[in-house]
């Protein structure tokens, strides 16, 4: 599997060391964006973006927990993501979202809630360049995996494919070491580690783990 590092759970004082210290195994970064609405919390703004697309070269997974999701892609793609992560409730029309993010010229993915339809999701697999399944509800840390989680990884990869489309699949949320071989085996392509990467002796080590399954 794939692993796009949150850097959510690096530590926020020294954040760039902790990106130094997994950029040569991470596949990218995922960042997730607060506006204090969408959900109760501030995090990661353009700026930071800006300078830890100066900071490296992996793709850059903004994934835009805010109000106006049409507003706030194309201020991201600006300074340097490479993809954007939006939910289908913020966005009166995530299909034309979801082609804008295409249209600024980075890729478009869908974030699938866990109270959301599978099958709604798969029918918007002609927008979409990736499908980010929550494990947890959004904007919370150390919460367990919902346990339909790797079923609902299994049914959307089977929905998708019955389409004609092969769009990769990860998991954002509950990433544990008793959860990724789960995922895994329900056909997960990649996840979103956090305290699995950043609060363990050897995050490199974690990393390739996550390569091996």
């Amino acid at each position: 599997m794939q692993a796009y590092v949150s850097l959510w759970s690096a530590d926020l004082l020294d954040i760039g060391r902790a990106v130094d210290l997994v950029a040569d195994v991470a596949d990218g970064f995922h960042l997730d964006v607060f506006d204090g609405h969408n959900v109760d919390d501030l995090l990661f703004g353009p700026d930071f973006v800006a300078a830890l697309r100066r900071r490296t070269t992996l793709p850059l997974d903004v994934h835009l927990n805010v109000t106006d999701p049409d507003h706030w892609a194309r201020r991201f793609v600006d300074v340097g993501a490479d993809m954007v992560t939006v939910q289908s409730r913020p966005c009166p029309d995530v299909a034309a979202t979801l082609d804008r993010i295409r249209d600024l010229g980075a890729r478009s993915s869908l974030g699938v809630e866990t109270d959301e339809s599978i099958a709604d999701a798969a029918l918007l697999a002609g927008h979409v360049d990736r499908y980010l399944v929550m494990g947890t509800a959004i904007g919370v840390k150390g919460v367990g995996l919902d346990p339909c989680t790797p079923q609902r990884v299994a049914e959307l990869r089977s929905t998708v494919a019955d389409g004609g489309h092969r769009i990769p699949v990860f998991v954002d949320g509950g990433i544990r070491p008793t959860t990724v071989d789960a995922l895994a085996a329900a056909g997960a392509d990649g996840v979103i580690p956090g305290s699995l990467v950043f609060g363990v002796p050897d995050p490199v080590a974690a990393i390739h783990r996550l390569h091996g399954l």
